[in-house]
């Protein structure tokens, strides 16, 4: 493929980043549009946007690219102007049309040609266009008695003709001639008809052919396969202008070449009668945003993530040397309490961690990015998932404004679409289900975000069946998870919680979707990787609410600080239950594992020291403290020597240095500039499992 040899390589970053934007903008709008088809709002702010790519994709020289955004411009303008009237056909196409561009900005990524079929997307474009100017209902009521045996066969010959047509770049078109009844001269349009259509491209064959129609065997209908360079409303005005004809209908003809001789070629009414009708699942993305965007002049400038980062983590030296000069001058004032020049350097210390702390701020402002971003990619995947379920429901988006830091957007979107695709197949019933039920056929699903006490609340609420714990118990036991003595023993909220154990599947059989096993688990586990936490509240028949809870940021947390064989070690603070002091003789044994009963709960406890494989002797002999902590659906104790302090602390990723450690999250600097390990809560008490520090006949429904 060849791109305009005087575009550099930043007029490309430029245009990629630019083609990102107004592909999620197409996106976003189509689905709303389908949902709100008289808004003239939506359908410009659309249409601005095809528009904007075809210039953009010419200008760069990327001449497919072009065509599929030029014919998607004209079936918006046929929109924008009232035209047409949409319908599940256009919206398939115009989806289809933004499917087809991004895999075709990937060739400007690569550099290589991919092998996207830009013809195909281009003749869907058309056909939809054309066949909606007709009338949707009309169009396929008056074909509806079309049958094989009338259709158009192609032969040798004309496949021939054809395949040499399309090699070169022309359209492959169905034409269907409609004359006027009782008119003595179809025999004499025919001739007009077929005689204007060569003039404008090549006719592969007709039905009657040319020789029916010299012997004056015509119909009320003239059928044409034909090749052409020339847009669809060329050829139909050059038909309509010819007396006698009252309807001329171009469609795309998209079998394309090289198909088997005697191929059968019908009418595309069949194939769309298959296509999901206006009424079909449909999605209401009211509360996401849909204000356009105003733009006063150069608000706002592009910053490459690398150099956010960068300023990011020198902002981040300047926290920990924030802490260093706050204890230093602290400890200057107590030892010279009356000197002059430790007064002026105390007060300057104090200014500039005054304004380390301001300018620490306005940097995690910066960071903070609406997660409508994430939002506004789910109400494409939830139609499509609906759709290949015929299933039929609104997708509700409220909070998109809510904002998150940069890092925990990206790894949240993942645990999102676990659980929108769970809701989708195993929430929402099928249409015959919610009837039977008395429920509404359309279901509602809703996804809201909000900020409350220094959180992100993230919850996805569906009014579907709901989850069975009956049913949660009987799979985990034929899986062999737990025993049926154990399952009986369980609570609800206890066997509904054990949907989130690793292979856990309820599903009857394995789809695209689910009953493999997995999502749950990896929902889980990611969220406890940013330190948060999910929990479910569900109504066997009235539906499931799926709430998360996260950090606003992950680069600065709250967490405690212990002390482990005379080391120093921060535990995060979102992990932490409760902390308290204890006897040793407090420590009880159950199968053979040590446990401390808890206001009459049997919690299991864990030493650090042996898990991570510390040496040297333990702080006090006699007394020691645990800090239970939550992690991995379970509650466990963890011993630790002493209890230090409880702050704010800056985490440093340890990886690129020393390797990954299974159970170490990151590490800190302290302000006497001393380096601790940050624990990973999930990831230790998986670690104790396995290795049989704890056993799991005791972690069983720990977690409440």
């Amino acid at each position: 493929m060849s791109f305009n040899t005087e575009i550099g390589p930043e007029e490309i970053k430029v245009f990629l980043e630019e083609a990102e934007e107004l592909l999620q903008l197409l996106d976003e709008n189509i689905i709303k549009l389908e949902n709100d088809r008289e808004n003239p709002k939506i359908i410009q702010e659309i249409f601005r946007a095809a528009h904007t790519l075809k210039g953009s994709s010419a200008m760069l020289g990327h001449r497919r690219m072009t065509e599929v955004a030029h014919a998607m411009e004209t079936l918006l303008d046929k929109l924008r102007n009232k035209k047409l009237e949409l319908n599940a056909r256009i919206v398939d196409a115009l989806l289809c049309g933004i499917d087809a561009i991004k895999s075709l900005t990937q060739e400007v990524v690569t550099g290589c040609e991919g092998g996207t079929d830009v013809q195909a997307t281009v003749n869907q474009l058309v056909t939809a266009s054309e066949q909606s100017a007709q009338g949707e209902s009309g169009y396929a009521e008056k074909q509806k008695g079309s049958a094989a045996g009338d259709a158009i066969t192609l032969d040798e010959e004309a496949q021939q003709k054809l395949s040499d047509a399309v090699v070169v770049g022309l359209v492959a078109y169905q034409i269907r001639v409609s004359f006027q009844p009782g008119s003595e001269w179809k025999a004499v349009r025919s001739m007009q008809a077929l005689n204007a259509l060569e003039s404008k491209g090549t006719v592969v064959t007709s039905r009657p052919s040319m020789e029916q129609i010299e012997q004056e065997k015509v119909g009320e209908e003239l059928r044409v396969i034909f090749c052409s360079g020339r847009p669809a409303a060329e050829i139909q005005a050059a038909l309509m202008a010819i007396a006698d004809i009252t309807a001329a209908l171009v469609t795309g003809y998209t079998a394309g070449a090289g198909q088997p001789a005697q191929q059968t070629i019908e009418d595309d009414t069949n194939k769309t009668q298959s296509q999901p009708s206006a009424g079909g699942p449909g999605l209401d993305t009211r509360g996401a945003a849909d204000r356009p965007v105003k733009i006063e002049g150069l608000q706002s400038i592009r910053v490459d993530v690398k150099v956010l980062d960068g300023l990011m983590n020198m902002v981040e030296e300047l926290v920990i040397d924030r802490s260093r000069i706050g204890r230093v001058g602290k400890m200057l004032e107590g030892r010279y309490p009356d000197d002059d020049l430790v007064s002026d350097l105390v007060g300057t210390s104090n200014h500039i961690i005054k304004v380390v702390n301001e300018l620490h701020q306005d940097i995690m402002k910066v960071r903070l990015v609406p997660i409508s971003l994430v939002f506004n990619k789910f109400p494409r995947m939830v139609r499509d998932l609906a759709q290949k379920q015929d299933k039929s429901l609104d997708l509700v988006l409220k909070g998109g404004e809510t904002e998150l830091d940069r890092t925990i957007i990206e790894q949240i979107s993942d645990p999102l679409i676990h659980l929108l695709r769970n809701a989708v197949d195993h929430g929402i019933e099928s249409v015959a289900v919610r009837k039977s039920a008395n429920k509404p056929e359309k279901a509602r699903v809703t996804l809201t975000a909000f900020q409350e006490e220094g959180h992100i609340f993230i919850t996805l609420e569906d009014d579907g069946a709901g989850i069975d714990p009956q049913k949660i118990k009987r799979a985990a036991v034929k899986k062999g998870m737990i025993t049926q003595e154990a399952a009986d023993k369980l609570t609800e909220n206890e066997a509904i919680n054990l949907i989130f154990a690793a292979g856990m599947s309820t599903a009857s059989k394995i789809t695209e979707v689910s009953g493999r096993g997995v999502g749950m688990d990896i929902v889980r586990t990611n969220i406890e990787r940013l330190n948060g936490s999910v929990s479910i509240d569900t109504e066997l028949g009235r539906g499931t609410t799926f709430a998360v809870k996260l950090p606003l940021t992950l680069a600065v947390f709250q967490g405690l600080m212990v002390s482990i064989r005379r080391e120093t070690y921060i535990i995060p603070l979102a992990s932490v239950v409760e902390a308290l002091g204890i006897k040793s003789e407090s420590i009880s044994n159950v199968l053979s594992e040590e446990v401390m009963n808890l206001r009459e709960e049997i919690i299991p406890l864990l030493r650090l020291d042996s898990v991570l494989g510390l040496s040297g002797k333990s702080g006090q002999q006699g007394k020691c403290y645990v800090i239970v902590v939550k992690g991995d659906n379970k509650r466990v104790g963890i011993i630790v020597d002493g209890l230090m302090d409880q702050q704010e602390f800056v985490i440093k990723p340890v990886a690129r240095h020393i390797g990954d450690i299974k159970g170490i999250a990151g590490a800190t600097i302290l302000g006497d500039g001393q380096v601790a390990l940050i624990l990973d809560i999930p990831v230790l008490i998986k670690i104790a499992e396995k290795s049989g520090k704890i056993d799991k006949r005791v972690t069983v429904g720990a977690a409440r």
